[in-house]
């Protein structure tokens, strides 16, 4: 079997899950761009193909034109917004993903990206490294209020963290997991604007999907304090870029810490370039153990469709009435 890795990041650390394809005996291809690919790179590459280790590029239809033997794409990851469900069920491509795998080392960034704005520890360290001996003024994470937009396994940690600082966590999400907010004293948000009102920090984990792209909008973004800060990790479109940049130009938030953009790399030139973002280059995953358990992940999903049996988490489970 051939095997297409397009997920930049899977054997930059470790090696061993790639390793274990060419044991396999399976032949291994690389994504020849080094960075996400479009839909239209991807096309001539799957030509041939029997499996994916999938990043973050354009899965949607006509990335499958050529894709004439592809059995799986399993992603490095659990997002599955950038791959067409319908199209891989109408040819029988199995779609597996990876949740939880990574959701540690995302919550340590979202934490991380917290304290960053919060402290403007970028500009701190460009001042000094200048010679520049500037105070800096920021906000406390310490008793803050923590609004917690989604309740995945991500969010949890995230919640778990901030415990530590003996922060006030408020979570909004139609599935709310009352066992655990009981077990971290969480309390439960009647609405997203509730979270968006009352929280000194607004942390995203919600999917991308129809319902939640664009939902924080400038409707919702105005409805910040002027002290309070916006975390991204989950997925870029769920944030309208160009309302965020409004907001943090006229300063009517304290800053915004990014680590997902609607388009990436990201395009939108005022979110980059202001000086109350924290911006990162989609890495949250990018730890040791995070990318050891993601990589194994998709090999024993690929491996388990080339094996005829199927993966632990799938995607689309009506392809197997195909």
């Amino acid at each position: 079997m051939k095997v297409l890795i397009t997920a930049t990041s899977f054997s930059e650390i470790t090696r061993e899950p790639e390793q274990r394809l060419l044991d396999a005996g399976h032949q291994v291809a690389h994504n020849p761009y080094g960075r996400p690919m479009t839909a239209q790179e991807l096309a001539p590459l799957l030509k041939g193909v029997d499996g994916v280790a999938a990043g973050v590029d354009d899965f949607s239809a006509p990335a499958f034109a050529q894709a004439d033997r592809l059995k799986v794409v399993a992603r490095h990851g659990a997002g599955i917004d950038q791959v067409d469900i319908a199209e891989c069920t109408r040819r029988g491509i199995v779609v597996a993903n990876l949740p939880g795998a990574n959701a540690e080392a995302v919550a340590d960034m979202t934490v991380a990206l917290m304290l960053a704005v919060a402290r403007r520890i970028p500009e701190g360290d460009r001042n000094t490294k200048a010679g520049q001996w500037v105070n800096t003024y920021g906000v406390d994470l310490f008793h803050a209020t923590v609004g917690l937009l989604g309740m995945g396994r991500i969010s949890k940690g995230v919640a778990r963290r901030c415990r530590g600082f003996d922060a006030d966590v408020l979570a909004y999400d139609p599935q709310f997991d009352e066992d655990f907010a009981r077990d971290y004293r969480i309390e439960r948000a009647e609405s997203l604007e509730q979270v968006m009102r009352e929280a000194d920090f607004v942390s995203i984990h919600m999917p991308s999907n129809e319902q939640t792209r664009k939902c924080i909008n400038a409707e919702k973004i105005a409805l910040m304090k002027p002290s309070a800060i916006l975390v991204n990790t989950a997925r870029g479109a769920i944030v309208d870029e160009d309302a965020l940049a409004d907001a943090l130009e006229q300063e009517r938030i304290f800053g915004a810490g990014l680590d997902v953009y609607a388009t990436e790399p990201p395009t939108n030139e005022r979110l980059i370039a202001s000086p109350r973002s924290v911006t990162m280059p989609h890495v949250s995953s990018n730890t040791p153990g995070a990318l050891l358990a993601m990589g194994n992940g998709v090999v024993d999903a690929i491996m388990a469709v080339f094996n005829g049996q199927r993966p632990e988490y799938v995607v689309n489970p009506k392809v197997y009435a195909k």
